[in-house]
């Protein structure tokens, strides 16, 4: 925890936040909505009394405390086949692997609307993350009870409902109606604009990370794959991540392979779960790439040791929000190679915090990481400008969580 947190911790301010989430972890362990817990644990460090409601899952409890957070679960099928909100990839996802999960997403409205009216009269301010499902439920809870709704978009939302247009009326009604719109990214803000949101209501607050004494928070573990990646003699590659198409692994693949066909010694750990996985697995298997391996989901509190143990970062994502993960390398002084698309852009300096390429051109992402190969005091340089940029920029927890403190202050005194 930073001074300023620790300074706040054990205050108790007057505004009163329920958050609706369709994404949160079940402990410390779990990746899952990461990002939205840390604003919760970060606001609560300021004497926030915040309360989250969330999506049941298989095996799971109805109310749970996660790092001090009241965490309130709502129960939308037979709890052991509670699926369409677990794992990593998110609602969307589940349904193109599994079709059956369709007939969950009414009973999960539901169940969200029901859990958020049940509490929003005890709280000052609705923060919905994401503007569906969670965004529905705040939406009935503001118009019953007349509290002020705040909507963050973390990107998937609105990248899907550029695709779909019942997605983008029921965002464009959510973003309209909400007393404040959250974008984590400046092409969220655009995007937010497209919808018809006026720019007065809008706000740029983009993800923080953690950190501690001036460093991002250390940690240990990973397990043998972890040693096996810390061992390898040469250019260690890292991509961290939900496996899913528009992630694009495959793109990585095609230039771990072109860079060992130059010579060059390169060795990729994938790290993450998901419905493209298996297909992965058989590219590696079937073209015979040597040097790439394959890790589970890890938990948060090692995300840290991984990135520690690789040279760079690699993302070749089609499409992104803003990526936490970027952040999190950035802040660890890992350099980054990324796509070049709406966010990332954000968080990546070209040629100074790491390069970007042109999304799905493999070659293109293999010269890349061949400069940095070939380039050891440029790639230390690139790390330290990164940790550097994160700190200037005020992307820590705490930060964060002081500016969206000061938005529900604002709504909920002008409620009042």
């Amino acid at each position: 925890m930073d001074d300023e947190a620790a300074t706040n911790r054990g205050r108790r301010c007057s505004v009163r936040v329920l958050f609706v989430t369709s994404a949160y972890p079940a402990s410390s362990d779990d990746p899952r909505g990461v990002f939205v817990h840390r604003l919760a644990r970060g606001l609560s460090a300021r004497g926030v009394d915040i309360v989250v409601v969330a999506p049941g899952f298989p095996g799971g409890t109805s109310r749970h405390t996660l790092d001090g957070v009241d965490v309130r679960r709502a129960s939308y099928w037979i709890p052991r086949w509670q699926r369409l909100a677990s794992g990593l990839g998110g609602i969307v996802p589940n349904i193109k692997e599994r079709p059956w999960l369709a007939a969950q997403v009414l009973p999960l409205v539901a169940a969200l609307v029901s859990q958020t009216l049940r509490i929003t009269p005890g709280v000052d301010v609705i923060h919905a993350h994401w503007l569906y499902p969670g965004g529905l439920a705040g939406l009935a809870a503001r118009r019953r009870y007349r509290k002020p709704l705040v909507v963050t978009s973390h990107g998937g939302d609105l990248n899907l409902a550029r695709q779909r247009g019942i997605l983008r009326r029921i965002s464009g009604r959510v973003a309209r109606t909400a007393d404040a719109c959250v974008a984590v990214s400046r092409s969220l803000v655009d995007e937010f604009v497209s919808l018809g949101v006026p720019g007065e209501r809008i706000e740029f607050i983009p993800y923080g990370v953690t950190m501690e004494n001036g460093e991002h928070r250390t940690t240990v573990g990973g397990g043998g794959r972890l040693d096996d990646f810390r061992s390898f003699d040469g250019f260690r590659i890292l991509y961290l991540g939900s496996l899913i198409p528009r992630k694009s692994v495959e793109t990585l693949l095609a230039a771990h392979r072109e860079l060992r066909t130059r010579g060059r010694n390169v060795g990729t750990m994938i790290v993450g779960a998901g419905p493209t996985l298996e297909r992965l697995q058989a590219v590696v298997r079937d073209g015979s790439i040597e040097c790439v391996w394959f890790a589970p989901t890890q938990p948060p509190s090692s995300v840290i040791s991984w990135m520690r143990a690789a040279d760079v970062l690699a993302l070749p994502s089609l499409s992104e929000g803003r990526p936490n993960v970027v952040l999190e390398a950035l802040a660890t002084g890992l350099p980054v190679v990324a796509s070049d698309i709406p966010g990332t852009r954000e968080l990546v300096e070209h040629g100074k915090t790491g390069f970007l390429f042109p999304a799905g051109s493999a070659p293109a992402l293999a010269d890349r990481l061949e400069e940095l190969l070939s380039n050891q005091p440029r790639r230390v340089e690139m790390g330290r400008k990164a940790g550097e940029w994160v700190v200037d920029q005020g992307l820590t927890t705490s930060h964060i969580a002081a500016k969206h403190l000061a938005l529900y202050e604002r709504l909920a005194t002008g409620n009042q």
